[in-house]
């Protein structure tokens, strides 16, 4: 037997120590465990609010499409004349983080038209290991007012395009 493993006829300081009692690598356990701990949760900070921020640079955009889109069919355009201006909006829109947004839907009832927009966030943290992107959907509407040529507010209350109901 050599030196390092001990036995019969060494001192005891050079015995190894029994199995039950080894507790080399301990640590090292709780260190990967807290670290990886760490990470997780320094993605949460950082990617949480860029996040919230992609949500509402959305929303902008949805209201933003969707006020051209009732302008179009406010001032006499088609439904397919409203979504072609709006997606046309929207493809000069980058979003916050340059995310392109996209015309999903356009509703219109009376004389209050829905575009939804979709786009999407990409993980810059470790968080994109679990999920590299987060799917984004904005709903935005806007009221279109007719105006007479007396500078009034007209009382019709629906569009030339849009049903009633």
């Amino acid at each position: 037997m050599t030196a390092s493993t001990g036995g019969p006829g060494y001192p005891p300081e050079w015995r190894t120590p029994p199995r039950a009692d080894d507790q080399r690598g301990a640590y090292a356990v709780f260190i990967a465990v807290i670290t990886s701990a760490l990470l997780f949760f320094g993605g949460l900070a950082y990617d949480a609010p860029r996040l919230n921020a992609a949500r509402q640079d959305a929303l902008h955009a949805a209201n933003e499409a969707a006020r051209v889109a009732a302008a179009t069919v406010a001032s006499g355009g088609t439904l397919a004349q409203a979504r072609t201006a709006a997606e046309e909006r929207t493809s000069r829109t980058r979003l916050i983080y340059g995310q392109a947004v996209h015309v999903a839907l356009l509703d219109c009832v009376g004389s209050r038209v829905q575009v939804t927009v979709i786009t999407g966030y990409f993980y810059r943290s470790v968080l994109g290991l679990l999920r590299p992107r987060q799917p984004i959907e904005a709903v935005g509407a806007a009221e279109a007012r007719l105006v007479l040529p007396s500078d009034e507010i007209s009382t019709l209350h629906y569009l030339g395009e849009c049903p009633l109901t």
